[in-house]
């Protein structure tokens, strides 16, 4: 197996990982969509309690929503390929690092 070939196979293995991960993840939003929704359909007066939930929904879509799209696109350029890939999985051992204190 050449270099190329275990650099596109590791790459893709990576990128399918991600994509799962990232369906997984698509699997928790209706949880925190009812959950938004139930907070917010309240006709109570907003008291300190509900507006803490309110705002932790807000807050917990939020990061999952981010989640989802940035495990979407790093499996998306991981399957793609290219040098950046392979310069980020199997970097050249001809450049010293540049490591400054």
């Amino acid at each position: 197996m050449s270099r190329k070939d275990a650099i596109a196979l590791a790459s893709r293995a990576l990128a399918l990982l991600l994509f799962v991960t990232a369906l997984s993840e698509v699997s928790y939003l209706p949880d925190r969509v009812y959950a938004f929704l139930h907070h917010t359909n309240q006709e109570s007066v907003l008291s300190t309690a509900s507006e803490y939930w309110y705002h932790y929904y807000i807050i917990s879509m939020g990061f999952l929503i981010v989640r989802i799209v940035g495990f979407s696109l790093l499996a998306r350029w991981l399957f793609r390929g290219g040098p950046e890939v392979e310069e980020v999985l199997f970097p050249s051992a001809g450049e010293p690092s540049t490591a400054q204190d």
